[in-house]
């Protein structure tokens, strides 16, 4: 086995893993729940970058309107991290693609 070749290889990888990392804060996915009540918008670092929630879900009963939010926004918030992780996953599966390691597939 070429040692020369694994070494570029490695660096090669390195790289393609830094740019899509980097790219990742610039990937958007959006979720809902309860019809649209509540939406969430999310980067491809997970993090939360905008949540809305319509008037409707805020109506006039009290707490039992509360537990209905909350469970909207856990809802949504878990919907958009499983779209954000998947989208990054993708998206680093593609930038790592092209480059073949020993015992990894790609």
């Amino acid at each position: 086995m070429d040692i020369q070749y694994l070494m570029r290889q490695a660096k090669k990888l390195e790289k393609a893993m830094a740019e899509a990392k980097e790219t990742l804060s610039a990937l958007s996915v959006e979720a809902e729940s309860g019809g649209g009540l509540v939406r969430v918008r999310m980067n491809g670092k997970c993090e939360v970058t905008r949540l809305s929630i319509e008037p409707a879900a805020l109506g006039a009963s009290g707490a039992a309107d509360l537990s209905m939010l909350e469970d909207l926004l856990t809802a949504a918030l878990n919907s958009a991290a499983e779209k954000a992780r998947a989208a990054a996953d993708e998206h680093m599966r593609k930038a790592t693609g092209g480059i073949k390691l020993p015992g990894i597939a790609g």
